[in-house]
């Protein structure tokens, strides 16, 4: 049994006012022995957000700024030089994420609390010494870091069916190389692996994750679900245990294919923790209505052609483009790792339009996840409604089950 040395805090948080939530960061800074107990003076500290593109906070798409600045006013108050920034979903440029930083409030978060907004756009290979990535880009603002703060967004993720703590580490890639990146990794299973493998490079300097569970994202995220009020504020000094925590608000971890990848490396118990760590704060304000997505049944997300014939035909959720919608504004056509895109001319209106090209698509849903205008649908094949079904049928089956039993003993 892998005994998990993890301390995890589960805050409530009714709104994003400047009061709430510098109440909850204190509370959270207090439990972990004050931010000096980081021993942050005179340090570079990196917030890693969640800006996966330039949206605003009311889309409720990236991490909130005024999370952001009260973790970076109690760290620059503790003597830490204290840089905000991420890797968004487009060009890894100064002009791209200054735009960023604008739309989604982080320039003035950043102004509020003495922090610095990231201006070092380079980027280095290093080793990872990962299962499946051995080599990778990752961005010098984090390598050059003393430590590092991951201030993660609680949302859904067509791909991964959860977006937290583990993958917003995804954003240490460079811009367009996480195209290329999913490239490499088409199939889930390997997806999975390579997120790990990133978070265990990144772990050494990580002294917290912090999850903005305020108002998360249901439905079709991470970009153009719908915002959904959890009420939550997660810390934890374990990304895994975070996640967990984090999933249990909406769903269940034995669920979620992540999860089980870290359970398969041993990065996590059999019970994801449970025997460790106390859950009980997130499993009393599960959302029972929380519109989910369903990942693929752990048969199809293993290598093999018939596995990956089923998968990609009946399996998965199809990208396609609502014309009605579309702008034509080829945001996804530049961002496509498999060049899948093509503009075409609409007849009618002799306009662009973007046409998903399904044989080249590998269903890494990055056209979904960075179109401005929720153009991108995914269509759900029959396989994937029977397997929907049938999974909604038994988690219902397994919660009356638990409740009877709880009703009886008490």
């Amino acid at each position: 049994m892998i005994y998990i040395m993890a301390k995890l805090v589960v805050l409530p948080c009714e709104d994003y006012s400047k009061e709430h939530v510098s109440a909850c960061v204190d509370s959270i800074f207090a439990d972990f022995g004050g931010a000096e107990a980081f021993l942050v003076k005179g340090k570079n500290i990196f917030i890693k957000a969640n800006l996966v593109t330039d949206l605003p906070p009311e889309r409720h798409a990236t991490t909130h700024p005024m999370l952001v600045e009260c973790i970076a006013r109690r760290l620059v108050q503790a003597g830490a030089r204290v840089v905000v920034g991420d890797s968004s979903g487009g060009a890894y440029t100064r002009a791209y994420m200054n735009n960023v930083y604008r739309v989604t409030g982080m320039t003035e978060a950043c102004k509020a609390s003495g922090a610095e907004l990231n201006d070092d756009f380079g980027f280095s290979t290093v080793d990872l010494k990962g299962k499946v990535n051995r080599h990778q880009e990752i961005i010098d603002v984090f390598l050059k870091a003393d430590a590092v703060i991951n201030v993660c967004k609680l949302k859904t993720h067509g791909f991964t069916g959860y977006s937290c703590a583990v993958k917003n580490l995804y954003g240490l890639i460079p811009g367009l190389v996480k195209a290329e990146v999913h490239s490499k990794y088409p199939e889930l299973d390997d997806f999975c692996d390579n997120l790990i493998d990133i978070e265990r490079f990144a772990s050494e300097k990580i002294l917290l994750h912090v999850v903005d569970g305020v108002i998360g994202m249901e439905g079709e995220g991470p970009t153009n679900g719908t915002p959904r009020f959890v009420g939550k504020i997660i810390a934890c000094d374990d990304a895994y245990i975070t996640d967990v925590a984090a999933v249990k608000l909406f769903d269940e971890p034995s669920k979620i294919p992540l999860l089980l990848k870290a359970v398969e490396r041993g990065l996590l118990n059999s019970d994801f923790g449970a025997s460790c760590v106390d859950y009980s704060e997130c499993e009393k304000a599960y959302i029972e209505d929380f519109k989910r997505v369903s990942v693929l049944h752990a048969l199809f997300n293993k290598r093999g052609f018939l596995r990956r014939f089923l998968r990609k035909e009946w399996v998965t959720r199809k990208p396609v483009i609502k014309k009605s919608v579309c702008r034509g504004c080829e945001k996804c056509f530049r961002h496509c790792p498999r060049q899948a895109i093509e503009m075409k001319s609409d007849k009618s209106t002799q306009k662009k339009r973007a046409f998903i090209h399904s044989k080249q698509c590998i269903r890494c849903y990055c056209c979904q996840e960075l179109c401005p205008f929720d153009a991108v649908k995914l269509k759900k094949p029959f396989l994937y409604r029977v397997m929907r079904a049938l999974s909604v049928s038994k988690s219902k089956k397994r919660k009356n089950r638990d409740k009877n039993k709880r009703a009886d003993y008490t």
